[in-house]
Parts: structure tokens; sequence; C-alpha cells
């Protein structure tokens, strides 16, 4: 373990981030990460983490100040949206946290911004700090959870929290209420993709009352972490060899393995969780709550993308509707952030304010402004209505709806 110095803290989007549905990213206390799972793409050259991932963790001692000063200047004021909590080289609830205490002290540090959270880890330890998650409007909890095979994690995920644990938080999570749902990521072939394995997952993941499952496969980029697992592969799982040799035999820079083998994964896990009626995203009555209006329609347009293309619909022009969307939001923000818009305790996020002003009479008419962005009546039009009258997008079902709770 060594102190590295914190030089920035909070980073803001022009636009929210899809995946994990928030506008503000904070940066982890830790570079390294003492969990030891043997898929992490945090081990690849492309993050730089330089000596043994596993032990030579770097430690941002300072960051909760660095983060109180940004705070205390203003910098996440005038735009409401959430701030993510997570890293891909790294798990902020790592086993040296509870020792080190650093991302509970970055908590209290982000409480006074009045802004949602979110976080990611694959560590039960996050219930401790459960207390503090209270404190913010909202806060949206996720467990990373690859299988619900006691044997195969030990093996995946050596020192992560057992996946009886992990589902354990959730249930707490939903019950303390806050949103709560989980990756049910990487899947790895041969070991956790298999149907029964996933099916597996799935009913201990719905059991949990997670608000969403969102599943995905294992991606191995070629060099430091495609050897890590293939030593694993060698020494636990060595009648498996062939099957990565000829999955992962592309060797892409992303890691993704071979789509033909992929992609009918993909459509079962989709069918599945559609059965089920669980949405395989985080849903719209999620992040409806952490981001503005303009915001979370930016992310449904992102989400429906995916959602229609595992049916095997045509999305070419949901996706040019959504670049022209992204780039009136970009635009618009862009341009209130350049102006001195003052806040005060009536009006504590100016920026928000407009946009959403702005957005409400694009929507008006049942439309007939935002389709001159869009370029796109339908859409416009559905849109419009799920603004207006207050409704959600069914991720299952692919329909406007009444959401549960009105």
């Amino acid at each position: 373990m060594n102190y590295i110095e914190a030089k920035s803290g909070i980073s803001r989007g022009s636009l929210p981030e899809p995946y994990l549905v928030s506008l503000y990213r904070v940066l982890s206390p830790y570079r390294g990460c003492g969990h030891g799972c043997r898929y992490c793409d945090g081990r690849a050259e492309k993050y730089f983490v330089e000596g043994d991932f596993e032990k030579d963790i770097l430690v941002r001692e300072n960051l909760n100040i660095f983060i109180s000063s940004q705070i205390a200047e203003g910098y996440p004021s005038k735009e409401w949206g959430a701030f993510c909590m997570s890293s891909g080289v790294t798990d902020i609830y790592q086993p040296l946290e509870k020792e080190l205490q650093l991302t509970r002290k970055t908590l209290e540090a982000l409480i006074p911004s009045e802004l949602p959270v979110v976080i990611l880890t694959k560590n039960a330890l996050i219930e401790r700090d459960f207390d503090l998650l209270e404190r913010f409007p909202q806060a949206l909890v996720i467990l990373t959870i690859t299988t619900v095979n006691e044997n195969h994690s030990k093996l995946l995920e050596p020192n992560a929290s057992s996946p009886a644990e992990r589902l354990e938080t959730i249930k707490k999570a939903r019950l303390r209420g806050f949103h709560a749902g989980i990756m049910a990521m990487p899947l790895c072939p041969g070991i956790s993709a298999e149907p029964e394995s996933v099916r597996a997952l799935f009913d201990s993941c719905e059991a949990s009352g997670a608000d969403f499952i969102y599943p995905g496969g294992l991606t191995l980029r070629p060099g430091c972490q495609k050897e890590e697992f293939k030593s694993l592969l060698e020494k636990d799982y060595a009648h498996l060899l062939p099957l990565y040799e000829s999955v992962y035999c592309e060797n892409r820079p992303s890691g993704m393995p071979r789509k033909d083998y992929s992609f009918p994964f993909m459509k079962n896990w989709d069918a599945d969780l559609r059965r089920r009626s669980i949405p395989q995203m985080i849903p719209h009555t999620v992040y409806k709550d952490l981001l503005s209006p303009p915001d979370s329609m930016f992310v449904l347009l992102c989400h429906m993308q995916s959602l229609y293309m595992s049916r095997n619909i045509n999305v070419r022009p949901l996706k040019d509707a959504t670049d022209l969307f992204s780039l009136w939001l970009k635009t618009e923000r862009t341009t209130l952030r350049r102006k001195r818009i003052k806040t005060v305790s009536s009006d504590p996020f100016p920026i928000t304010r407009i946009l959403t002003e702005k957005f409400n009479s694009l929507c008006e008419n049942k439309g007939t402004e935002l389709e001159k962005i869009l370029k796109n009546k339908k859409l416009s039009s559905l849109l419009s209505e799920i603004h207006t009258s207050q409704l959600v997008f069914n991720y299952s079902k692919l329909c406007a709806e009444k959401p549960v709770n009105l």
C-alpha cells in the first residue's frame, strides 16, 4: 500500500452516463484492488496499474478533503444529478476500506451537495454506510454477482463477499428504502454463463427483491488480463481451455468474445428476464429519481436502443434521434454553464431548472417542437407523453405506463 495525492475529486459530464445513470463521477480512494477477482479487466494494460494489482494498492488519503473543497466552492451546484462512486480498476469497498474508511469519509464529504448517489460494489461492507446513504436525497445500491455457486465464486473472486452475503445486502438495501439492483456479470463461458447456472443466479436475484438484473458476458483484453484468467483455467478449469481459445480467438482490444457465440446467450438472458418481468438494465422507474427530466430522457433513448436491438428491431431511426437529442442537450447545457448563473436557497439548481423548462416547452402540444429536433414524429409523441403525463417506460413490455406508486 502506498499513498498518493488526489488532484481531482468530482468530474462532471456534458451528458449523463447511461450505464450507471449519473451526471457526476467521483474518483475512487483506491487504485488497484484487494478482491483479487481473476476476471477483472482492471488488470489490463489499458489502465496502467503498476506492480501487483492485488497488493500494490495506491491510496488517495486526501480525497475527502479535496472533495469537501470542491463542494464548498460550489463545483457540483447548479445542476441536479447523481454522483457515481465506482471504478473499472478498483472496488471502493475492497478489504482495505474496512481499515482505512476512506470511502466512508468521501461519502460524508458528498452529503452537503444534496445530490443523489449511485454506488457499485461486490462487498457487503457497504452495509456499514447505510446510515450515510440515508442522508442523501436518493441512493442506488448496485451489487455485482457473477455466480451463486460458492465454489466458483471462491475461485473467480477470492476476496469478495460471498454471493449469499451480497444477495442479503440487496434485501437490506431495499428494506432501508434505497433503490437496489444487481449487475449479473461477468457471466463466464462454461462456468457461470451456462443456462442452469444463469437460471439459478436469476432465481436468487429475483428473490432478493432487486429492482433490476443487468447481465453481461466476460471480456478478456489481450495481455495481462487474459493471461491471468488463462492461468486460472489451466489450474482449475483445464477442460475449458479449448472453449476459451475458440471464443476469444479474435483477440479484440475490447476483449469481446466472438459475436456468433455470445449473441445467442444474450438473447436467452433477455428472454428469461422478460418472462420474469424484471428490467434487464437500470430501469426508468429508478433513474428518473436520480437525474433531471431531460437527462432521464437521454438515458431512456440510449437504453431503448439496447432493448430494441436485443429483439432484432431496427434501431437506426432511434439512434439518429438519440444523436440529435444529445446534441441539443449538450449544446444547451454548455451554453448555460458558460453563464454566471447564481444559486439561491429557493433555486439551488438553476441550470437544471432552465434546462427542464426548455424541455417542457419541447414536449408541449404532443411534442411538436421536440419533433423538430428528433426528426421523428412517433418517437417525439411517445417521449412527450411520458414526460407530460409522468409515465414510465416499462423495459420488459416496451411500453409507457403509469408508475405503480401513483
